[in-house]
């Protein structure tokens, strides 16, 4: 697997390099590990910190793929812990296989010893890699994509993106932000690569308070629902080249489809949704 430059390692602080070589070393050497750490433990974590709330919708569009399929997880971005739950769904509801990185910001995870260990714990080190936010250190961004990309050349490899970049802090959960371009960027240059959109809303920044929601609340005031559409490709959209005006469309493509998600739900909730959902996000 591709390795960064001297020169972009050079741009990150000790500790980032440090952890960026104990994930890089997990992903390489303990795969199956990782992998089965997540099955036992981070499923069952998510389960305990949000049980039986989590409402699944559109599970069919995940029947048809499998274990070699080469899926982007598209998601809106309201919560910190948007893909603990979306990841165990696919973990146990699809064939996909059960190799899924999350691109993740350096922030706390890998600049900070206990969220370095973190990431251990809460993902086997799936959460990889590493987006620098300082512009001092933007060289090293270029190699996540190009590792990323890089990754989605396996058979059955699995990324779980935001395109958003950062979190919606709107009122209302369906107003989503405008899309970044390193997604469509993968897209482009990932021949075998489709989204799968999903949308998600529901969810605290709260750990705590999502324990309490789940074992010490009534669960039907708190929903948290996930809704699946159907797959998106790419392949007149990579006709057209490796530009930046390209990776923009298939962004915009793959925030389209979870826009359409969010319309769903606001139809099937129309009744109070909006303040329900404003009431579950604070």
């Amino acid at each position: 697997m591709i390795q960064p430059s001297r020169e972009q390692l050079a741009c990150l602080d000790p500790l980032e390099r440090f952890w960026f070589r104990v994930t890089d070393f997990a992903l390489r050497r303990l795969r199956p590990i990782s992998i089965l750490w997540n099955r036992i433990f981070m499923v069952h974590f998510s389960f305990l910190m949000t049980g039986p709330r989590v409402h699944r919708y559109g599970l069919e569009h995940l029947q048809g793929l499998g274990p070699t399929d080469r899926i982007i997880v598209v998601s809106n971005h309201r919560s910190f812990f948007d893909f603990y739950v979306i990841g165990p769904i696919l973990y146990t509801a699809s064939n996909l296989s059960k190799h899924i990185l999350f691109p993740v910001r350096s922030t706390f995870f890998f600049d900070s010893i206990f969220g370095g260990i973190l990431n251990g714990i809460m993902s086997g080190f799936f959460m990889f890699p590493p987006v620098m936010r300082q512009s001092s250190k933007r060289i090293f961004n270029s190699y996540a994509l190009d590792r990323m990309t890089a990754e989605m050349e396996r058979p059955g490899q699995q990324l779980g993106i935001h395109p958003e970049g950062t979190r919606g802090q709107s009122e209302s959960p369906y107003e989503l932000l405008r899309p970044q371009p390193g997604v469509g960027a993968i897209l482009i240059r990932s021949p075998e690569a489709r989204v799968l959109p999903v949308f998600i809303t529901g969810i605290s920044n709260s750990m705590v308070a999502e324990f309490k929601r789940t074992w010490f609340g009534p669960r039907k005031d708190h929903p948290i629902q996930v809704l699946f559409g159907p797959v998106v490709s790419f392949e007149d959209l990579r006709e057209k080249g490796d530009r930046i005006a390209v990776h923009m469309q298939a962004a915009q493509r793959s925030m389209d489809a979870v826009a359409v998600l969010a319309d769903q739900h606001r139809t099937m909730f129309a009744a109070g949704s909006e303040q329900k959902q404003r009431k579950n996000q604070s």
